[in-house]
């Protein structure tokens, strides 16, 4: 799961808003990814793959217009990456990147100057901590 561990490390390498809402486009865009490429490896989480995708392309479009959003990002398509292991894990590990995209999100909307990034960065938050509750272990 390399794809997200550089998320994850991108996320929290971010410095300002602009950096972050560009990042968490890039992580939504492997939660979708991983999560669309996953579903049908378990009957069991096929539902839960499917709806976190559904909360991915929530929370991307959320920040889409966040005025801080940089108006030419065009991120490389996501490539579904190949299980490298258990379903399970690969669940645990875009719950975790989820939950620290709801908490980076959550930070940038506290320090944002313009309201339309704070609703953005608030909403898409949402959509993350959906994300993880759906794909923790035991959620």
């Amino acid at each position: 799961m390399k794809e997200v561990d550089l998320a994850r490390q991108r996320l929290l390498g971010a410095d300002d808003v602009r950096g972050l809402l560009a990042a968490a486009w890039d992580a939504y865009e492997i939660v979708m990814a991983v999560a669309a490429a996953n579903a049908d490896k378990s009957a069991g989480m096929y539902p839960a793959f499917t709806f976190a995708r559904g909360s991915a392309v929530s929370g991307r479009n959320a920040i889409a217009f966040a005025p801080s959003m940089p108006a030419c990002y065009a991120p490389p398509p996501a490539t579904p990456a190949p299980v490298n292991g258990d379903v399970h894990e690969v669940a645990d590990a875009l719950a975790g990147l989820a939950s620290a995209l709801s908490a980076r999100l959550r930070e940038a909307a506290g320090r944002a100057d313009d309201a339309g990034d704070r609703g953005a960065c608030q909403d898409a938050a949402g959509h993350a901590d959906q994300i993880s509750k759906l794909l923790a272990r035991g959620g």
